[in-house]
């Protein structure tokens, strides 16, 4: 994503936010980067330890900049991603022997309260696992400020921490069903505590993060010179582009627009918004951005035909064959669109934006908890829940949506 950033800047560019009034205060959401996390345990065996982690993790921390006893962290683990190093033993551990994966999917962590334990903190909730829950308590430190990445501009939060459990408690016997081998004397040798460890890196997305030096130099160079001069530029590589390679020089003039509205220059971003729209016709994201901006001008009338050209020439994106797939890009930045205007108090124009998002990507769970969250702070909690619970349908996996639904109304 950073270097679908980067590239789409290059090809695009010609080369405080503003707060309204808003019904309540939004969390800052962290995500947690499970590339740059772990979660991993040991538990005694014989004259031994055996050692292994868990691969698949999913985790949302909402923070409380002013009162942090109020953050809250979720995680979500898969069971199945268990990985001990022996596959053999993997297996093993995934039947209903032990974790019984099929049957319980997932370890989920759902803090209920944050408290200062001297220079640390402690997340006080319950661990569900094995379709037992129960509550615990987590010493974690931080141990770095919250800080901006330089290179992605994210807001990073790195801590560290850990937790003894008793698998017993959570109804993890052991057995040979599965595994002969694993016989009663065996399983007397295995110890009932198992130690975990966590480290966890999360981060931000906030509408600064979008602050590049190429967008502050298109933001001036519109301010120097005029909206009219950069749109220019604009239809003149529009001539020169092939028409298959267009779309993708969308991103740039796009940041452009949502930095114009950030800096309060609503004049301009109608103007560049509006030639984006004639500009690329056939790409949705370009009438969600112009609707967006007449909605803030107070053009609803407008806006709502913007978002219905939107819905019409709206084509899902191609079935995703890589291995390793990754989210949609055109969804990552609509999605951005909706949430840096409920950061900017601009929830009342966030609603029908985050809705049409929620309407072309209906299988996008995250889309839904976005939805969900606009709804939530307008004051529709029930419209909103039932947002929530669509995502976790669609994704149990999806954190944003468990963690905000557990918001104070």
């Amino acid at each position: 994503m950073r270097r679908l950033l980067a590239t789409s800047l290059l090809c695009a560019l010609p080369l405080p936010l503003r707060h309204d009034a808003a019904p309540a205060r939004p969390p800052l959401e962290f995500r947690l980067d499970a590339g740059h996390s772990s979660v991993e345990f040991s538990i005694g065996f014989g004259f031994t330890h055996v050692r292994g982690r868990f691969t698949q993790t999913h985790g949302t921390i909402l923070y409380d900049s002013i009162a942090p006893g109020n953050s809250s962290v979720t995680v979500v683990v898969e069971t199945g991603s268990i990985d001990t190093g022996w596959p053999h033993r993997d297996e093993h551990l995934r039947t209903s022997d032990f974790f019984d994966v099929a049957r319980y999917p997932t370890i989920t962590f759902q803090s209920e309260r944050l408290r200062r334990a001297g220079d640390d903190w402690v997340a006080e909730g319950s661990l569900t696992m094995h379709g037992v829950t129960r509550p615990v308590a987590i010493p974690f430190r931080l141990t770095h400020p919250l800080e901006r990445d330089p290179r992605s501009r994210w807001i990073m939060l790195n801590a560290t921490g850990a937790l003894r459990v008793a698998r017993k408690d959570f109804g993890i016997v052991g057995g040979d069903t599965y595994n002969s081998w694993f016989d009663r004397a065996r399983a007397a040798t295995m110890a009932d505590s198992v130690d975990v460890t966590l480290e966890i890196e999360a981060y931000r997305t906030d509408a600064a993060s979008q602050r590049l030096p190429q967008i502050d130099a298109a933001v001036q160079r519109i301010h120097d010179e005029g909206v009219d001069a950069y749109v220019k530029v604009l239809r003149a590589r529009h001539d020169t582009v092939p028409a298959a390679r267009w779309d993708a020089y969308f991103v740039g003039p796009d940041l452009v627009v949502r930095a114009l509205l950030a800096d309060g220059r609503t004049a301009d971003a109608l103007a560049l918004s509006r030639a984006l729209a004639e500009l690329f016709p056939t790409l949705a994201s370009a009438h969600l951005l112009l609707g967006h901006v007449l909605a803030v001008t107070g053009d609803a009338r407008g806006a709502d035909a913007a978002y219905a050209r939107a819905r019409e020439v709206f084509r899902p994106p191609p079935p995703d064959t890589a291995k390793f797939k990754q989210v949609d890009g055109r969804w990552y930045w609509l999605d951005l669109l909706a949430r840096n205007a409920i950061e900017s108090g601009r929830v009342a124009e966030a609603v029908p934006l985050a809705r049409t998002i929620a309407e072309i990507y209906p299988q996008t769970a995250n889309a839904l908890a976005t939805y969900g969250l606009a709804l939530a702070l307008s004051g529709d909690a029930r419209a909103a829940d039932a947002q929530y619970a669509r995502a976790v349908a669609l994704d149990p996996m999806e954190t944003r949506a468990l963690a905000l639904r557990r918001l104070p109304r």
